[in-house]
């Protein structure tokens, strides 16, 4: 064979190597991706638990402070009665006891938790434990938790039937009754991993202790 033979045969042979290692190069950059892209999405995955997790205990923290049972030197069980509300404060602006208590919105008006500023700030939600007692452990510092505690607010919705069946309200305003929505804000891990639940609540009765209305 011809020495320019050869020189072809190597020429060829090099141009070949560096196609497949284009293609190994190729399929090493797509595998890194889909990998990077997975556990990106596992991590937010998990974010989305952490904050959901942390919103549901907030529903479940608001029910004690509602219902009971609530020993906290700071509860404020007599607040809520299904046919006196005065506590409740348009645009959820109430200091103290009051605070995240949200006034019924007019007919037609967007709901309180469609506008309600849930940062800690402005202290017109209520963070999770502060008519409780309970504690709810939050920071990044601790593991898989939330970046911070949770929040909600209660609002006061009029009833507009019955809650048995088959009954309806009467329409006098003496005989006005009134539910109680809550709306729970949870965090992730990222502070800006954020879940929002909501529950509606009836409390027919007073709790214990307090003056029926």
């Amino acid at each position: 064979m011809s020495g320019t033979a050869r020189e072809s045969q190597r020429g060829f042979s090099l141009i070949v190597v560096v196609l497949l290692l284009v293609v190994i190069m190729v399929l090493g950059i797509g595998a890194a991706q889909t990998s990077l892209v997975g556990e990106r999405s596992a991590r937010n995955d998990r974010d989305t638990e952490v904050a959901f997790q942390a919103a549901e205990a907030a529903l479940l923290d608001a029910e004690h402070d509602v219902f009971g049972p609530n020993d906290s030197a700071r509860q404020r069980l007599c607040m809520f009665d299904s046919k006196e509300v005065t506590a409740f404060v348009a645009g959820c602006g109430g200091a103290g006891d009051r605070q995240g208590l949200c006034a019924a919105s007019e007919l037609g008006a967007a709901p309180a938790w469609t506008t309600a500023d849930f940062s800690a700030k402005t202290g017109k939600s209520v963070a999770y434990g502060t008519f409780t007692g309970q504690a709810y452990l939050e920071g990044p510092h601790a593991g898989a938790l939330s970046a911070r505690a949770p929040r909600y607010i209660v609002e006061a919705i009029r009833s507009r039937g019955g809650w048995q069946a088959a009954r309806l309200e009467s329409a006098g305003a003496r005989d006005v009754t009134y539910l109680f929505r809550v709306t729970a804000i949870g965090f992730g891990m990222r502070e800006e991993t954020q879940v929002v639940l909501q529950t509606h609540l009836y409390k027919p009765t007073a709790s214990a202790g307090c003056a029926s209305q």
